[in-house]
């Protein structure tokens, strides 16, 4: 009889598949036994899978969640937390939570282009002129159209954190306007709109997922990315980074999100208490952020060399990047991107 040769790479890939289709046969029966009425006094059990590092506001928020909610429902549901991307790439986990096999996560709206292609409206460069704009409109008449595009897909959108302004970074030169940009290898999200406008300031952008930065900027596979700035300072990208520059071309935040088919399993109480917690979770952290990246940005000024943008330069970049609006007009919608113009600019 013919001996089967199994290579150690094939063995790990091999048990990696096994723990994960194990993963979604627990999750999906988890799930199933959430509507059987015999097992209406366990604790329900939601997995939140979270690609941020322990020491983040989106984790101490997550975290703050889940502490709520089991106090709200007097321990009857529970939030099980996996920081760190523990449960996968950002895009393993937004195809988990569609599918049923994971409950919650959270991802900007560029992750979430790929399954709501709407979401790209946020991810529009230099469009979000404020915070306190962004979480007014999103959290307004026009979040619920989001919120109802979304729930097509399959997701239901709990709420949202605050990330903040998105810089350009890199370790050749300093940036101040779109010529800068030009020649150098950047890594963006895995996002149409994102990969568009950095093409058309004249980079090579390539599409990798966060917990691939470092090691990409270290190897240098790509010559810069760009990111908010507490961030850099919680995956300690500024131990293979040199310079900032201060583009603030987009104002990103986090969409928490549950699968929407078991969100209409839960009772009205049960709904009530995740959005109460939820409701806790935002009120500190889009409060907490714009602190977190005051110090942030002192801090780096010690660790890299930081320079910010004329507003001469700035209008550069707007006048660059224009054409990405026609671009994604028809996958957005007009009538809706005019509105997030309007709302939002």
């Amino acid at each position: 009889m013919a001996k089967t040769h199994l290579k150690i790479g094939e063995a790990a890939t091999n048990r990696r598949e096994f723990l994960k289709l194990s993963a979604a046969a627990g999750a999906t029966l988890t799930f199933a036994g959430l509507a059987t009425p015999a097992l209406a006094q366990r604790a329900r059990v939601f997995r939140f899978g979270n690609p941020q590092p322990t020491d983040s506001n989106y984790h101490k928020a997550m975290m703050m969640f889940a502490e709520e909610v089991a106090t709200l429902s007097s321990n009857k549901m529970k939030i099980e937390t996996f920081p760190n991307s523990q449960l996968g790439s950002i895009k393993e986990m937004l195809t988990g939570v569609q599918l049923g096999t994971l409950s919650m996560t959270n991802a900007t709206p560029a992750w979430y282009s790929n399954f709501v292609r709407q979401m790209d409206v946020f991810t529009l460069p230099f469009l979000i002129s404020s915070p306190d704009k962004l979480k007014i409109s999103f959290d307004g008449a026009f979040g619920k159209q989001i919120e109802a595009l979304s729930e097509d897909a399959g997701f239901k959108i709990l709420g949202s954190w605050l990330m903040g302004a998105r810089h350009m970074v890199n370790n050749v030169h300093p940036i101040n306007t779109p010529a800068d940009v030009a020649g150098l290898k950047f890594r963006v999200i895995s996002s149409q709109v994102y990969l568009q406008a950095f093409r058309a300031m004249g980079a090579n952008p390539v599409a990798l997922d966060s917990a691939e930065i470092y090691l990409a900027m270290q190897q240098k596979v790509v010559d810069g990315l760009e990111y908010p700035i507490p961030d850099l300072i919680n995956v300690k990208l500024y131990e293979v980074c040199k310079y900032v520059s201060l583009t603030n071309h987009v104002t990103d935040f986090f969409v928490v999100s549950m699968n929407k088919g078991l969100w209409d399993g839960l009772s009205q109480e049960e709904q009530g208490i995740l959005q109460s917690a939820m409701k806790k979770s935002m009120d500190w952290e889009w409060q907490i952020q714009p602190q977190t990246t005051t110090l942030a940005v002192e801090k780096l000024k010690t660790l890299m060399q930081i320079n910010d943008i004329t507003p001469e330069n700035r209008a550069l970049f707007v006048k660059a990047t224009q054409p990405v609006y026609e671009q994604f007009q028809n996958s957005i919608g007009k009538d809706l991107l005019d509105l997030a113009v309007k709302e939002l600019s």
